[in-house]
């Protein structure tokens, strides 16, 4: 039971394949990590280059509040039935505020206000020019920076250019002109093709070609170049539109925010406190014009209300004079009371649907709702009568008279008091549209956003140089890890000889002394790391060796420069210090140069021993190191195939290897020339020398397909040129074996 859920508990267990792989992914990164770096910080210092660059922009807003409306045409109806006609929309109607706002009403006064229809700006040169206008005091224009003087119009910071108006012909709309400055607060204007337009000074109107521009104030060099461009009226004003924002500030709660964004502090909070001002002037404006045609609609009504009051009051006084004082019953007094209520609201709905009629149409929906509810008055009213039919006659006409009276005086009464109260409106200022808080100037830009393109940057220079290490590792580098050869090709890896720094050492004082003999690492440095794996690899040949149908041999590679020339005459140096006797052959004929590392000439090697020219004890040659003898390869044969493959190279491999334990031949690269496999073919023992780094899957594949299709066995790889940080298993060992000798 507690095995059950301890097996139920435990989380997933990952294997040592994982392991392996993800361990070959780190090291892939470590070992390009320089890569890696200069692409996040070059990803990085162009980001801060852009921070640096980029314009500041600020944004500033305005907040307004937009209260419920009592329209004007509706308030004589609310007095008298407390109740209001709508269209069925309660709540505040600030979408319709925001639209109003962004409407082109309210938008052009901005745009004729604050100029926005025109735009003058100093040509700068890219990038440069942003730096030097930021270095740069205002009104103070800087001069050309260094070696950039050259560059003719640009501007580099300080210049002003105030322009009070552009005219521009409808051909020239949206075109960008030249303003070139010139001495003596002069200056030209040029169209888009070049050609003058008209020559003016500051601070006097200038005409030409079509053209008009006043220009108040002009600090420049002679030379510099302004960008003029005079927008159509409706696109300027679409421009204007599209870049400011408003929106409601919390949802039913009718404070609308203003807001825009421009590179001038004190530019943004004018235009925004601008908006703001005509929109609430627009507001008024319709509130007034509103309230003046309410206006006169009511006093066109006065006389005929006033008429109704008369003749309500004459007949009144002219029943009471005939019947007497009335003395109206219980019954009488609830219907005198009813009536007069449903009086008062027919008629100013009445006047309200005339009102409506005026201004809307016979279909819009608030008259529609109008007409709806006059009706159903109209309609209780008949109802209401009708269950007072039984009084007397003479109860219900004296009734009906101080009915009409009454509704007639105090809808007459009502109609006074609106006149006064739309007489004040119309002279005032006020509406239900009221600036909450008017636009400061903002002290922090909102873009760039700095710090949110810093880390953006970071991260994305992170993605991109790991992306670059793999994509280098995969297309443009060979495979430098030993364990992926032996996974992939069934081969076992023999040795890792890792890079010498002393051997670096030892090739430059050689290419400096000219002809001087090479030194070779196994004598010279016998303590070096490199030497030392070289020793490992000596030993592992030798039991290899062992089972061997003969002593013979051969190093061989994919392509020149891996490094088999290296490994040959350290190994041969190595196994006779061991006390073997060896005996080293310089098989390629057509670049062979170990007689450098030997002492000799070339002369006399193994060209001439399979041409037949000399004999075998004239080509053997002893060596300053005991036990190693050395054929070299001999004068450069029209035939190096065919030579190697007379029956003499396996005549005299045959008597070599009866005198020495092991028989070293240096051969030419595999996918080069057919050498090396024709050489093989007589050999107990091959070793492909891969370079790490050097070689793809396809260059090793290629190279041990063509020995094989010769019928040559190879035994293992060598690894040679591993770099400090060799990957996999092998990397330890190395930094291990480094630390001992370095103790």
């Amino acid at each position: 039971m507690s095995t059950h859920a301890n097996t139920q508990l435990a989380g997933p267990v990952r294997t040592e394949e994982e392991d392996v792989v993800l361990g070959q992914l780190v090291q892939v990164i470590l070992d390009d990590i320089w890569w890696l770096i200069a692409i996040a910080l070059s990803i990085v210092a162009v980001a801060a280059l852009y921070c640096y660059v980029a314009k500041p922009v600020y944004s500033a807003d305005a907040h307004v509040r937009v209260e419920q409306s009592d329209n004007t045409s509706q308030a004589l109806t609310q007095t008298q039935t407390g109740a209001n006609i709508s269209s069925g929309q309660t709540a505040l109607p600030t979408d319709a505020e925001i639209e109003m706002i962004k409407s082109r009403g309210v938008v052009a006064p901005v745009v004729q206000q604050l100029k926005l229809n025109f735009s003058v700006a100093p040509k700068m040169m890219p990038v440069l020019g942003n730096i030097a206008a930021r270095l740069a005091t205002p009104g103070e224009p800087a001069r050309p920076w260094p070696g950039l003087d050259r560059f003719s119009g640009y501007a580099w910071g300080g210049e002003i250019a105030d322009v009070d108006y552009v005219e521009v012909p409808p051909a020239l709309e949206g075109q960008k002109m030249i303003m070139t400055a010139l001495a003596n607060d002069q200056f030209e204007l040029q169209a888009p093709n070049g050609s003058l337009l008209l020559r003016g000074s500051a601070g006097q109107p200038a005409q030409g070609n079509g053209v008009s521009i006043l220009v108040n104030r002009l600090v420049a060099r002679p030379g510099t170049q302004f960008n003029v461009m005079r927008a159509n009226d409706l696109d300027a004003i679409a421009a204007f539109q599209s870049s400011i924002q408003v929106s409601e500030q919390g949802k039913g709660t009718g404070v609308i925010q203003i807001s825009l964004e421009n590179q001038n502090p004190e530019r943004a909070a004018e235009i925004a406190n601008a908006l703001a001002q005509s929109y609430l002037r627009q507001h008024i404006e319709n509130k007034q014009a509103d309230a003046s045609k309410m206006l006169a609609f009511l006093k066109s009504e006065e006389p005929r209300l006033k008429g109704d009051l008369e003749r309500a009051e004459a007949a009144l006084t002219a029943y009471q004079s005939k019947s007497g004082s009335i003395n109206a019953s219980d019954e009488a007094k609830v219907y005198l009371e009813g009536s007069v209520q449903y009086e008062s609201q027919i008629s100013a709905l009445r006047i309200q649907v005339a009102s409506l009629e005026q201004r809307f149409g016979n279909e819009h929906p608030m008259l529609i709702a109008a007409r709806q509810q006059l009706a159903e008055l109209q309609a209780q009213r008949e109802k209401y009568a009708d269950r007072f039919r039984n009084l007397p006659a003479t109860e219900v006409k004296a009734v009906q008279l101080q009915r009409d009276a009454k509704v007639a005086e105090d809808i007459y009464v009502l109609l006074l008091n609106r006149v006064q109260e739309l007489e004040v409106q119309k002279a005032g200022t006020g509406g239900n549209v009221h600036i909450v808080d008017a636009a400061l100037r903002p002290g922090v830009p909102v873009k760039p956003k700095k710090t949110l393109i810093l880390s953006a940057a970071v991260i994305l220079g992170l993605i991109v140089g790991t992306g670059f290490v793999f994509l280098r590792r995969n297309l443009f580098k060979g495979i430098d890890d030993p364990e992926h050869v032996e996974r992939m090709f069934h081969l076992p890896v023999y040795g890792l000889v890792p890079m010498s720094a002393e051997q670096a050492v030892l090739e430059n004082s050689f290419e400096r002394g000219g002809n001087r003999l090479r030194k070779v690492l196994a004598a010279a440095c016998p303590k070096d790391a490199t030497v030392e794996s070289m020793r490992s690899l000596r030993t592992s040949m030798q039991f290899t060796m062992m089972d061997a149908r003969n002593r013979i041999v051969v190093l061989t590679g994919p392509m020149p420069g891996v490094g088999k020339s290296f490994l040959t005459v350290n190994l041969a140096t190595l196994l006779a210090h061991s006390g073997k006797r060896v005996l080293m052959i310089d098989g390629d004929m057509r670049r062979g140069a170990l007689e450098r590392c030997l002492g000799g000439t070339q002369e006399n090697g193994l060209s001439e021993l399979l041409s037949g020219q000399i004999s075998l004890e004239e080509a053997i040659r002893h060596t300053e190191t005991d036990n190693l003898s050395f054929i070299s390869c001999g004068h450069r044969p029209p035939n190096p195939s065919e030579l190697l493959m007379s029956p003499r190279l396996q005549t005299y491999l045959d008597a070599l290897a009866t005198r020495y334990d092991v028989i070293l031949i240096d051969t030419p690269p595999v996918l080069a020339v057919t050498d090396a496999s024709i050489v093989a073919v007589h050999a107990g023992a091959t070793f492909l020398v891969l370079r790490s780094g050097m070689h793809s899957e396809g260059e090793i594949n290629d190279s041990l397909k063509r020995l094989n299709n010769a019928g040559v066995t190879v035994q293992g790889v060598i690894f040679n040129a591993m770099p400090a940080r060799a990957r996999g298993n092998y990397s330890r060992g190395y930094a291990a074996m480094q630390e001992y000798l370095s103790a």
